[in-house]
């Protein structure tokens, strides 16, 4: 690979640090892997891998096809597989970050799935936002491993004590809420959010921005967070009024990431917090929470107080563009995220059903032994609702957008320390914007 500044910014776009940016450009081809035998070389993040191991034995158990997986670090996926492909070693099939997709496929390391069998099927069983996550370019990339949607996470008892017999519908009953809660004496902060820098905490902002049905991108990525779309100042106005004026965000949310808001929420700390569905399912068993039985999820409050939307996220499994043994990867493919002869999704369901995994799958909504197992800690109508409304970042497609993330990462912390005005923060963004998609193009 020819090391020019181009491939430089390309990579490091990717996620490569110095040193293996510098080794991927002296490197040859990416490729797949395959051992001779037909075998899948499948990669992925380390989640549970011991159930993956146990579902990928059932499918070499029905397919007589070897798989070779390698679990790898989460905080190391992204480099590590990065390195690999850039390097010649890549796998056949692996896991793939929604804020990956576009730079991967720029990267020339995954291959569109259109026109393989059962992919139109999927994509019109599935959500729409997911559908989009998984497309770049007109083409799709991906089907689906797992899905979440952010909401508002409630202590129902918490808010009975303190004479509320409703979830918020707008912020400012959101902070109204956490007031009352605060004058009764029952908490000194109401909210807890994930403010610390970390690989998902730009969710609960995106969720209050599509929550008012805002953007801060348009369709073609262009920032309109500071001209013609001004819900993301509005949203920084309340964070900074709720924050700085009625205290009710507990100033420590600029240190804590999720776990800690997790452990706050199970100890009964906060009355609300924006978080995945996912949560819910540890809030909620009592060998875990304190809170089983109080936690509750909603959708999310708007400026207005009216429904618009929320943020979602989608996990995905994808095929290198350059295996060897692309049928046997599709068959893997197609088990770990397709639909079985009996036209229902086996590993979605799989998942959902042993650890609560969100799924992209509209007919998993109304599955009676689905239902069942999500009354356990959700209300199955608020969470297929989140489902329905949720959508993905509309920046995604930008090789730019994770330095972008980690900028407006310092302008929220700004807003709500005091220390940054709504004004000026949507401007900052915005200039932070201009000046990546300068240093890319």
């Amino acid at each position: 690979m020819e090391l020019t500044r181009r491939n430089i910014l390309k990579l490091a776009g990717l996620g490569l640090t110095t040193p293996a940016l510098l080794s991927a450009c002296s490197n040859g081809k990416s490729g797949g892997g395959g051992a001779g035998d037909g075998s899948v070389k499948f990669e992925g993040w380390d989640y549970e891998a011991a159930l993956v191991q146990q579902n990928l034995d059932n499918f070499t158990k029905t397919s007589n096809i070897k798989v070779d997986y390698t679990p790898i670090t989460s905080a190391q996926y992204v480099q590590k597989v990065v390195a690999e492909f850039t390097g010649g070693g890549g796998p056949d099939a692996l896991y793939v970050y929604d804020d990956s997709l576009a730079a991967w496929v720029e990267g020339d390391y995954l291959q569109p799935l259109d026109g393989l069998p059962g992919v139109d099927a999927v994509y019109d069983a599935i959500y729409p936002g997911n559908a989009e996550a998984m497309t770049y370019g007109g083409k799709r990339y991906g089907l689906p491993y797992y899905t979440d949607s952010n909401c508002l996470v409630y202590n129902a008892e918490i808010l009975a004590k303190a004479g509320i017999s409703k979830p918020p519908a707008s912020l400012d009953e959101l902070e109204a809420q956490a007031v009352k809660i605060k004058n009764a004496g029952l908490l000194q902060y109401p909210i807890g959010l994930p403010a610390q820098l970390s690989d998902t905490w730009w969710a609960w902002v995106w969720a209050l921005v599509y929550g008012s049905g805002g953007s801060m991108f348009d369709d073609q990525q262009a920032p309109i967070m500071n001209t013609s779309d001004h819900v993301t100042k509005d949203v920084f106005t309340w964070l900074q009024h709720a924050a700085s004026t009625t205290k009710v965000i507990d100033p420590a949310s600029l240190q804590l990431l999720p776990v800690p808001i997790d452990n706050a929420m199970k100890s009964n700390r906060y009355a609300f917090t924006i978080g995945a569905r996912y949560a819910l399912r540890d809030y909620n068993d009592p060998a875990k929470s304190k809170a089983a039985g109080k936690m509750k999820m909603a959708l999310m409050p708007s400026l207005d107080g009216k429904v618009h939307g929320t943020v979602s996220n989608t996990r995905l499994y994808a095929l290198a563009k350059d295996t060897e043994v692309k049928d046997n990867a599709v068959k893997l493919l197609t088990y770990l995220g397709g639909l079985g002869a009996d036209k229902k999704p086996y590993t979605a369901r799989f998942w959902f059903l042993q650890r609560g995994l969100g799924f992209a799958y509209k007919s998993m909504a109304t599955d009676p032994e689905i239902v069942a197992a999500l009354k356990k800690f959700a209300d199955p109508a608020v969470y297929a609702h989140l489902a329905e409304i949720a959508k993905p970042r509309n920046v995604l497609g930008v090789p730019w957008y994770t330095e972008f993330e980690t900028e407006m990462h310092k302008v929220v912390q700004g807003v709500l320390s005091n220390q940054t005005q709504p004004s000026a923060a949507v401007d900052s963004l915005a200039r932070t914007a201009g000046t990546l998609k300068k240093k890319y193009s």
